[in-house]
């Protein structure tokens, strides 16, 4: 097996036809099949599922797919580390982001981030935790934002910010005084669905104080959360940050929770099984810059869990 086998297979499993991946790669489709045949003796296995319409991956090929993508970016970022001027910021970074998350930083980071490195590409996927564990663990992604959930192996994480929550309301809810967590179980929420970090913490602070969440509607897209609470119809749990904007043009209200406050660690992972070029790291450090920096103009409510003093 070798690099142009796989990038051969990718386009076949990427395309879902010989006929197709023949065209994008300009080479005969009896040869193309012939190269897919060896590979499935190399590996005594069969790759795809043969049917009118193309080629769907078995099991068997859609891990060699997953493993395959993985290889060739490591392969295309270690030839551009090495050929690359030692002070060089090029290439891409890769960034996985809770969807939340992804709204609330997504837009000023690239931003400040590309205003000063434009040779840089960037990629930013919005996923859950446990995804975006898996991609940085798999080497499919540089960096993650993710909830602190402890120890993890095969990663290196750090502190970043342990923000706070509030309740988010129609602007008609709007009050200066706190609500308790114990009010919550009388309201109508628009919650993320069980897989969801912030709907996982809600219930576990729920089960602690012994009350029950009741919950009308389930979406795990941030602008749906909002639009449906505008709307009226009731109330959500978000940071701040994430409805910075309604919250001045007077289109939501936002509560202080009390007793207990809820709040979530968010922690920056890096992926050991990817080469850590100047790009990355430099895009580490900005991220947490413009991080601090949400944080001192009141955009991102929450506690630093890191020196500031050192993002740059």
């Amino acid at each position: 097996m070798d690099l142009k086998q796989l990038r051969t297979f990718l386009s076949v499993a990427e395309t879902g036809s010989l006929s197709r991946a023949a065209e994008r790669l300009n080479i005969a489709q009896p040869a193309l099949g012939r190269q897919i045949r060896m590979l499935e003796e190399e590996l005594s296995v069969p790759l795809f599922t043969r049917h009118g319409r193309g080629m769907l991956p078995t099991p068997s090929g859609e891990l060699l797919a997953d493993r395959a993508t993985a290889i060739l970016r490591m392969v295309e970022d270690t030839r551009a580390a090495i050929s690359a001027d030692a002070n060089a910021v090029k290439g891409t970074v890769s960034l996985g982001v809770p969807p939340t998350v992804g709204e609330v930083i997504a837009g000023h980071l690239a931003e400040r981030f590309l205003t000063d490195y434009p040779e840089v590409t960037l990629r930013i996927v919005p996923a859950f935790s446990g995804y975006l564990l898996d991609m940085i663990q798999r080497g499919e992604a540089d960096l993650a934002v993710m909830y602190d959930t402890g120890a993890v192996r095969n990663v290196r994480a750090e502190p970043l910010i342990e923000e706070t929550l509030y309740l988010v309301g129609p602007p008609g809810a709007a009050t200066d005084e706190p609500v308790e967590f114990r009010s919550l179980t009388g309201k109508p929420l628009i919650l993320p669905g069980p897989r969801h970090g912030l709907r996982k913490l809600l219930e576990a602070a729920a089960r602690e104080h012994d009350i029950a969440l009741r919950v009308i509607v389930e979406a795990d897209a941030l602008q749906t959360l909002k639009d449906l609470v505008a709307r009226g119809l009731g109330y959500t749990v978000l940071p701040l940050a994430a409805v910075h904007a309604q919250l001045e043009a007077g289109d939501l209200a936002a509560i202080a929770i009390r007793a207990p406050t809820v709040a979530r660690k968010m922690v920056l992972v890096r992926s050991l099984a990817r080469p850590e070029t100047n790009a990355v790291r430099i895009f580490a450090d900005t991220l947490k810059a413009e991080t601090a920096a949400m944080v001192r103009q009141g955009i991102w409510e929450g506690s630093l869990l890191f020196d500031s003093a050192t993002a740059k």
